[in-house]
């Protein structure tokens, strides 16, 4: 038989495979597809209802299909380095941040919420995991926070834009940052702020465009 997208794709209809390579690149462009959020849910269910089509079109690019069963989120991870995002050291220690006051909030609250910091709690982590007495610039925070919302690790509350000055302001922390931070324990947690502490690096698990 002829090697073909109709041969590849026998299992979704017709009328749908065209929209296949729009949903793969943006997969590969995205890092997480979300059931939640509005502009992406239709693509989340198409990938749901052919998961195992998508996993085999990326396995066959190298890369993994990850699905997080409880948050429905979709992420792809490269198997290889080429494609794998590349962050500045203050973006990878924001995210441990983020993750660390992920786990810290979550133990409080009931399975189906997200957990909620504020501007405050976010700054004073991270000069406690940096173990530096002075913050970073107002606009170096700023183009953090708004990085990691732009990779959909955060979210504001309302709608409202980021205001670093503000230490009030509440930022919900979506189940993404548990995957692109794969820690599973506490011992893990603190061996990546041993290695960051002793000059190492410590890189997040995201495919995908990082600049």
């Amino acid at each position: 038989m002829p090697f073909s997208t109709d041969t590849i794709l026998t299992e979704i209809p017709e009328k749908s495979r065209r929209d296949v390579p729009r949903v793969v690149n943006r997969l590969l462009g995205q890092t997480f597809l979300y059931q939640d959020v509005e502009t992406d849910k239709d693509d989340y269910y198409f990938i749901y209802r052919h998961r195992a089509v998508f996993e085999g079109l990326l396995a066959l690019a190298g890369f993994n299909l990850l699905h997080d069963d409880y948050h429905r989120i979709f992420q792809v991870v490269s198997e290889y380095s080429y494609t794998r995002a590349r962050y500045k050291l203050d973006e990878s220690l924001m995210i441990l941040v983020l993750r660390k006051l992920y786990e810290e909030k979550r133990e409080h609250l009931s399975l189906a919420s997200d957990p909620v910091v504020t501007i405050g709690e976010v700054r004073e982590e991270y000069r406690t995991i940096t173990g530096k007495e002075r913050d970073l610039p107002m606009g170096q925070y700023e183009g953090l926070l708004r990085r990691l919302r732009a990779l959909g690790l955060l979210d504001t509350i309302d709608g409202r834009n980021i205001d670093v000055k503000d230490v009030d302001a509440r930022l919900r922390l979506r189940g993404s940052v548990r995957m692109i931070l794969p820690i599973q324990t506490a011992d893990e947690m603190d061996a990546w702020l041993k290695k960051y502490r002793a000059g190492g690096e410590v890189e997040p698990d995201s495919s995908g465009d990082a600049d």
